[in-house]
């Protein structure tokens, strides 16, 4: 009984929690413009943002000069609902008002996001930085086949589906679409090393991401990191919302540590 308390610890420890409770977030930067002479950002965190919480985020754009909204739309369900859910927000919140809409998109977010505009595809959506890892995005699976009954309890069905379902890209040629490359394993990864790396290599080159895109950099930062570094990385989102590129300081080769290692964030 003390192996199962300690592993049910360090499971709530080590892996995002899927009790998706939190509340809608939304900060009007602006009240004298009319939302059509504004732009707006639009973030979409995923599942480790019960664990590592929403206030970094919220912290670093409410600074930035755009109005901001943050919808609580993670379904235990399924995917489908999660694209229910934003699209839900979208209308109420009444976001196609905007002269702008610009969207930084965690993973979950993505798979979320894209179905979407697949279902929109008239929209004011100017562009979308997306947080992708070669590493992380194997996470369902390798916690859905190592710990099912555990995964099950925590996340319902959804990450079962999510593990399964393959990466829909966007082509849309009005979007600027920028993607940030993650480059460390967080310590869930890393406690499931082997069936995530039983996948296969780890190809960082960005094309392997079946995403078009307008630019992109590597980060030398793991999942976790994306929720509270802002101060290494979150210059380059609102620089890219700007001039629909990241700045010349984005680093543009891969890391050449082994992400399983904490190396020097530079």
């Amino acid at each position: 009984m003390k192996g199962i308390f300690i592993y049910f610890t360090l499971l709530f420890i080590l892996m995002p929690s899927i009790c998706f409770g939190s509340k809608d977030f939304i900060f009007i930067s602006n009240n004298v413009l009319a939302k059509s002479e504004k732009e707006a950002i639009l973030i979409l965190p995923g599942f480790g943002s019960k664990i590592q919480g929403t206030d970094s985020i919220i912290a670093f754009f409410i600074k930035t000069g755009y109005d901001v909204y943050i919808p609580n739309y993670i379904s235990r369900k399924s995917i489908a609902n999660c694209v229910t859910n934003l699209d839900e927000f979208i209308i109420k919140n009444d976001l196609a008002s905007y002269s702008k809409l610009n969207v930084f998109s965690y993973i979950v977010g993505a798979w979320t996001l894209n179905n979407w505009i697949l279902n929109n595809p008239k929209n004011n959506i100017h562009s979308i930085v997306y947080d992708r890892s070669p590493l992380q995005e194997r996470a369902p699976y390798a916690v859905v086949t190592d710990i099912p009954l555990i995964i099950r309890i925590f996340s319902g069905k959804i990450m079962k589906e999510f593990s399964k379902t393959p990466y829909s890209p966007i082509s849309n040629s009005q979007i600027n679409i920028g993607i940030f490359i993650e480059n460390r394993a967080t310590k869930l990864i890393k406690k499931h090393k082997k069936t995530a790396m039983s996948l296969g290599s780890i190809d960082w080159n960005p094309k392997k991401l079946k995403q078009v895109y307008s630019d992109f950099c590597y980060l030398p930062l793991n999942h976790d990191d994306l929720y509270n570094r802002f101060e290494i990385f979150g210059g380059e989102i609102i620089y890219f919302f700007k001039y629909n590129a990241f700045s010349s300081d984005a680093k543009r080769t891969p890391f050449s540590e082994d992400p399983f290692i904490n190396f020097e964030k530079k």
